[in-house]
Protein backbone atom coordinates (compact mmCIF):
# COMPACT_ATOMS: atom_id res chain seq x y z
CA UNK A 1 0.00 0.00 0.00
CA UNK A 2 1.53 3.66 -0.76
CA UNK A 3 0.52 7.08 -1.06
CA UNK A 4 2.10 10.36 -1.95
CA UNK A 5 0.87 13.81 -1.41
CA UNK A 6 2.67 17.25 -1.84
CA UNK A 7 1.85 21.05 -1.05
CA UNK A 8 2.96 24.35 -2.83
CA UNK A 9 3.08 27.69 -1.44
CA UNK A 10 3.28 28.93 -5.24
CA UNK A 11 0.35 27.20 -7.21
CA UNK A 12 -3.32 26.38 -5.49
CA UNK A 13 -3.57 23.42 -7.00
CA UNK A 14 -5.39 20.18 -4.91
CA UNK A 15 -5.70 16.56 -6.76
CA UNK A 16 -7.93 14.46 -6.14
CA UNK A 17 -7.42 11.19 -4.22
CA UNK A 18 -5.55 8.41 -6.26
CA UNK A 19 -6.62 5.01 -5.05
CA UNK A 20 -4.49 2.02 -6.74
CA UNK A 21 -4.74 -1.64 -5.95
CA UNK A 22 -2.24 -4.46 -6.27
CA UNK A 23 -3.17 -7.01 -3.66
CA UNK A 24 -1.94 -4.88 -0.40
CA UNK A 25 -0.89 -1.77 -2.15
CA UNK A 26 -2.76 1.35 -2.70
CA UNK A 27 -1.55 5.07 -3.00
CA UNK A 28 -3.20 8.54 -3.19
CA UNK A 29 -1.59 12.61 -3.75
CA UNK A 30 -2.69 15.89 -3.69
CA UNK A 31 -1.20 19.16 -4.05
CA UNK A 32 -2.46 22.39 -2.05
CA UNK A 33 -0.93 25.79 -1.53
CA UNK A 34 0.68 26.60 2.03
CA UNK A 35 -1.22 29.18 4.47
CA UNK A 36 1.35 31.17 7.37
CA UNK A 37 0.20 28.87 10.71
CA UNK A 38 -0.34 30.15 14.17
CA UNK A 39 0.15 26.72 15.58
CA UNK A 40 2.81 26.45 18.59
CA UNK A 41 4.48 22.91 18.05
CA UNK A 42 4.05 20.33 20.47
CA UNK A 43 6.50 17.82 18.57
CA UNK A 44 5.84 13.96 18.91
CA UNK A 45 8.69 12.25 21.43
CA UNK A 46 9.53 9.81 18.26
CA UNK A 47 12.02 6.66 18.88
CA UNK A 48 15.68 8.25 18.42
CA UNK A 49 17.01 6.79 15.09
CA UNK A 50 20.96 5.54 15.07
CA UNK A 51 23.31 7.62 12.13
CA UNK A 52 23.54 4.18 10.28
CA UNK A 53 19.68 4.03 9.67
CA UNK A 54 19.43 7.35 8.75
CA UNK A 55 21.84 6.93 6.34
CA UNK A 56 20.47 3.71 5.01
CA UNK A 57 17.18 5.21 3.92
CA UNK A 58 18.88 8.59 2.45
CA UNK A 59 21.22 6.15 0.64
CA UNK A 60 18.22 4.63 -1.12
CA UNK A 61 16.24 8.17 -1.36
CA UNK A 62 19.28 9.62 -3.40
CA UNK A 63 19.89 6.37 -5.53
CA UNK A 64 16.56 7.15 -6.97
CA UNK A 65 16.71 10.72 -7.01
CA UNK A 66 20.69 10.47 -9.26
CA UNK A 67 18.88 9.00 -12.12
CA UNK A 68 16.86 10.59 -14.87
CA UNK A 69 13.36 8.11 -14.58
CA UNK A 70 9.64 8.36 -16.36
CA UNK A 71 6.95 9.06 -13.36
CA UNK A 72 4.73 7.73 -15.94
CA UNK A 73 1.14 10.77 -15.91
CA UNK A 74 3.43 12.57 -13.70
CA UNK A 75 5.71 13.57 -16.52
CA UNK A 76 9.66 12.59 -16.76
CA UNK A 77 12.00 14.15 -14.39
CA UNK A 78 15.76 14.36 -14.40
CA UNK A 79 18.57 13.56 -11.96
CA UNK A 80 17.67 15.74 -8.90
CA UNK A 81 19.95 16.73 -6.31
CA UNK A 82 20.84 14.75 -3.09
CA UNK A 83 18.27 15.00 -0.37
CA UNK A 84 19.62 15.92 3.49
CA UNK A 85 18.22 14.53 6.76
CA UNK A 86 15.60 16.34 8.89
CA UNK A 87 14.98 15.58 12.39
CA UNK A 88 11.60 17.63 12.26
CA UNK A 89 10.23 15.72 9.14
CA UNK A 90 11.48 12.36 10.94
CA UNK A 91 9.38 12.75 14.16
CA UNK A 92 6.31 13.64 11.34
CA UNK A 93 6.81 10.53 9.54
CA UNK A 94 7.21 8.70 12.92
CA UNK A 95 3.99 9.76 14.34
CA UNK A 96 2.17 9.26 11.25
CA UNK A 97 3.45 5.78 10.86
CA UNK A 98 3.04 5.05 14.60
CA UNK A 99 -0.49 6.58 13.91
CA UNK A 100 -1.66 4.61 11.10
CA UNK A 101 0.01 1.13 12.94
CA UNK A 102 -2.45 1.30 15.68
CA UNK A 103 -5.87 2.46 14.62
CA UNK A 104 -4.87 0.61 11.66
CA UNK A 105 -5.55 3.14 9.23
CA UNK A 106 -4.24 3.87 6.03
CA UNK A 107 -4.58 7.02 5.09
CA UNK A 108 -2.95 10.85 4.46
CA UNK A 109 -5.00 12.18 7.55
CA UNK A 110 -4.87 11.23 10.98
CA UNK A 111 -6.84 8.73 12.72
CA UNK A 112 -8.46 11.35 14.79
CA UNK A 113 -7.91 8.31 17.80
CA UNK A 114 -5.54 8.46 21.00
CA UNK A 115 -2.81 7.98 18.76
CA UNK A 116 -3.25 11.17 16.14
CA UNK A 117 -0.33 13.04 18.37
CA UNK A 118 -0.81 16.55 16.60
CA UNK A 119 -4.77 15.76 16.39
CA UNK A 120 -4.78 15.28 20.45
CA UNK A 121 -2.38 18.08 21.28
CA UNK A 122 -3.53 20.57 19.13
CA UNK A 123 -7.49 19.96 20.16
CA UNK A 124 -8.30 19.96 16.69
CA UNK A 125 -11.53 18.06 17.28
CA UNK A 126 -10.93 15.74 13.97
CA UNK A 127 -8.13 14.21 12.17
CA UNK A 128 -4.61 15.57 11.53
CA UNK A 129 -3.11 16.84 7.83
CA UNK A 130 0.14 15.72 6.91
CA UNK A 131 0.43 19.84 6.96
CA UNK A 132 -0.39 20.05 10.31
CA UNK A 133 2.02 16.83 11.34
CA UNK A 134 4.90 18.72 9.67
CA UNK A 135 4.41 21.79 10.99
CA UNK A 136 3.48 20.45 14.84
CA UNK A 137 6.75 18.58 14.45
CA UNK A 138 8.58 21.74 14.29
CA UNK A 139 9.14 21.89 10.17
CA UNK A 140 8.13 26.06 9.79
CA UNK A 141 7.92 28.43 6.96
CA UNK A 142 8.40 25.77 4.76
CA UNK A 143 7.70 26.41 0.63
CA UNK A 144 7.38 23.37 -0.32
CA UNK A 145 6.13 19.86 1.55
CA UNK A 146 5.02 16.19 0.26
CA UNK A 147 4.02 13.06 2.32
CA UNK A 148 4.17 9.21 0.53
CA UNK A 149 2.52 6.48 2.84
CA UNK A 150 2.91 2.97 1.91
CA UNK A 151 2.18 -0.54 3.83
CA UNK A 152 3.34 -4.15 4.03
CA UNK A 153 7.06 -3.83 2.71
CA UNK A 154 9.21 -5.15 5.08
CA UNK A 155 12.19 -3.50 3.95
CA UNK A 156 12.78 0.39 3.05
CA UNK A 157 14.34 -1.16 -0.72
CA UNK A 158 10.71 -2.77 -1.18
CA UNK A 159 9.27 0.80 -0.09
CA UNK A 160 10.79 2.77 -2.31
CA UNK A 161 10.30 0.26 -5.34
CA UNK A 162 6.37 0.34 -4.54
CA UNK A 163 7.05 3.95 -4.53
CA UNK A 164 9.02 4.55 -7.71
CA UNK A 165 6.21 2.26 -9.40
CA UNK A 166 3.34 4.72 -8.78
CA UNK A 167 3.26 8.45 -10.81
CA UNK A 168 2.38 10.64 -7.98
CA UNK A 169 4.74 9.29 -5.48
CA UNK A 170 7.70 8.74 -7.81
CA UNK A 171 7.11 12.44 -8.86
CA UNK A 172 7.14 13.50 -4.92
CA UNK A 173 10.75 11.18 -4.91
CA UNK A 174 12.33 13.20 -7.96
CA UNK A 175 10.75 16.42 -7.31
CA UNK A 176 13.97 18.44 -7.49
CA UNK A 177 12.08 21.54 -5.55
CA UNK A 178 12.95 19.30 -2.19
CA UNK A 179 16.03 19.80 -0.41
CA UNK A 180 14.88 17.95 3.33
CA UNK A 181 13.68 14.35 3.84
CA UNK A 182 12.33 12.44 6.64
CA UNK A 183 11.17 8.57 6.42
CA UNK A 184 10.00 6.08 9.11
CA UNK A 185 8.22 2.82 10.02
CA UNK A 186 5.56 1.42 12.22
CA UNK A 187 4.69 -2.00 12.73
CA UNK A 188 1.67 -3.15 13.30
CA UNK A 189 2.22 -7.45 14.93
CA UNK A 190 -0.40 -9.91 13.32
CA UNK A 191 -1.44 -7.03 10.93
CA UNK A 192 -2.45 -7.55 7.42
CA UNK A 193 -0.09 -5.32 6.28
CA UNK A 194 2.24 -5.01 9.43
CA UNK A 195 4.61 -2.59 7.92
CA UNK A 196 3.54 1.00 7.87
CA UNK A 197 5.93 3.63 6.09
CA UNK A 198 5.35 7.56 5.85
CA UNK A 199 8.38 9.40 4.42
CA UNK A 200 7.76 13.95 4.48
CA UNK A 201 9.81 16.07 2.27
CA UNK A 202 9.98 19.58 2.26
CA UNK A 203 11.66 22.85 1.10
CA UNK A 204 13.08 25.72 3.40
CA UNK A 205 11.87 29.50 2.71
Amino acid sequence: MRSGKEVSMRNIKIYMMLLISLIFLSGCGSHKVYRSSTMVSNPYHASNLNSGIKQKYLNAINKVRSQARSCGRAGHFSSAPALRWSDTLYKAAYEHSNDMAKSGTFSHKGSNQASDWTAKVQHLGRSSSFKERIENNGYRNWRHIAENIESGSSSVDAAMAHWVHSDRHCANIMNPRFTDVGMAYAKKQGSRLSYYWTQNFGTRQ
